[in-house]
Formats: C-alpha cells, sequence, structure tokens
C-alpha cells in the first residue's frame, strides 16, 4: 500500500538520512520526498514528506514507532489515493455520434475520469479514431469503464480497442 508520512526533524545534518533508514530497513519503498528546509515548523523543526509504499500496517507501526525512538516527529499518516490510467481507442464515427454524450456518460460514473482525448480525423466523411486516457480511482473501476464503454459503442455503432491487461 502507498502511505504519506508527514514527519518533522531536528534542524541539524544528518537527521534526513536517520529518518530513511528504518524505512529502508523495515522494507519501505521510498517512492518521493518533499524537504522543506526553509519553512520550518512554529516548534523549529524541519518538515517532510515522505511518499512510500509498504507491505502491510504491521511494517507501517513499526516504522512509526523507530521514527519516534529516534525523536522524529511523525506529525501525520495517510494511505494514499493512487488513480490508475488505461488508453482505449474508439474507432468509426466518434464525433457523429456525439462524442461529448460518451464523455459525460463515461465521467457520471464515481471514480471514473476522462483525464485526456486525442482525435484523429483525416476527412469529415471518414471514420475517426480517438484515443481516451481514463482515470479511475480504484482496479475494479476500469471494468466497470470498459463495461460502460462497449455498452455506448455497441450503441453507437463504434469499435472500441483496450489497452493490454484491462
Amino acid at each position: 500500500m502507498r502511505i504519506g508520512l508527514d514527519i518533522e526533524l531536528k534542524d541539524t545534518p544528518g537527521q534526513l538520512v536517520r529518518a530513511l533508514e528504518p524505512v529502508s530497513r523495515l522494507g519501505g519503498n521510498i517512492i518521493s520526498i518533499v524537504h522543506i528546509r526553509e519553512e520550518l515548523t512554529k516548534k523549529g523543526r524541519v518538515p517532510v514528506h515522505l511518499t512510500i509504499d509498504i507491505e502491510n500496517d504491521g511494517a507501517l507501526e513499526r516504522i512509526i514507532k523507530e521514527l519516534g525512538e529516534r525523536d522524529i516527529w511523525v506529525s501525520k499518516v495517510g494511505e494514499v489515493k493512487k488513480k490508475e490510467r488505461m488508453k482505449v481507442i474508439l474507432i468509426g464515427h466518434v464525433v457523429d455520434t456525439d462524442l461529448r454524450d460518451t464523455i459525460d456518460r463515461l465521467n457520471e460514473i464515481p471514480g471514473i475520469l476522462v483525464a485526456d482525448m486525442a482525435l484523429s480525423m483525416p476527412n469529415p466523411q471518414q471514420e475517426t479514431s480517438a484515443l481516451m486516457d481514463i482515470e479511475v480511482s480504484r482496479p475494479e473501476k476500469a471494468k466497470k469503464a470498459i463495461s460502460e464503454l462497449e455498452r455506448i459503442a455497441r450503441d453507437k455503432g463504434l469499435a472500441v480497442i483496450k489497452s493490454l491487461g484491462v
């Protein structure tokens, strides 16, 4: 699971390394570090935001405990919502069959968003293709998005080409 940790370090050299060592040793994979050296907290500490991947809550608890033992304050812990993206191609009279309606019908489903789109329209009388970049909040939403898109495509006489693994 992906976790966001806000920690506060003493304003002395080597503190960031002291904070990262137990995360690494206890199986955490460090995704990002935002070290805000110029903005000390009210208590004179350096705020740092870590994003890490860990296997389970037990590992997280051990990391937090060890940070506390090192006088590294953990001010906030939270799971980071990781959105997944998938690409889908629609082929046919995509524009003529009301592209806006297709996008709106997908976007109405909670946890699904058409985040980007590229349209290839060589000639207004010919079929077009649209590459849709769809963002989903959870893996099961990807199946829901594809199912709905296939239903819309059937209704509108369009072909759907899905990414591998969808």
